[in-house]
């Protein structure tokens, strides 16, 4: 799995990859939204969710596939954590 504080980046480096944002990693604000930063719709955020579902051995409810609930880097590392 890694270090917990490898998570941050962890993710950042999986939706760099999953959305195409194309930026580096470390140049992504972890507090920024993802769909006003960089125009991730509903179907680009399934992708990435996919990607970290099996990258992180996690499974996220229906329930919780909201735009809302993914909107910033900092919004999936809390909900990866509370998972792990």
């Amino acid at each position: 799995m890694g270090e917990p504080d490898d998570l941050p980046m962890r993710v950042k480096a999986i939706a760099v990859e999953r959305l195409a944002l194309g930026v580096e990693p470390e140049n992504l604000d972890p507090k920024a939204g993802l769909a006003d930063a960089h125009g991730v719709d509903s179907v680009r955020l399934f992708d990435l969710i996919v990607g970290l579902e099996v990258d992180f051995g996690v499974s996220f409810e229906d329930r919780e596939l909201k735009l809302a609930n993914f909107a910033t880097i900092d919004d999936i590392v809390a909900r990866i954590r509370a998972k792990l």
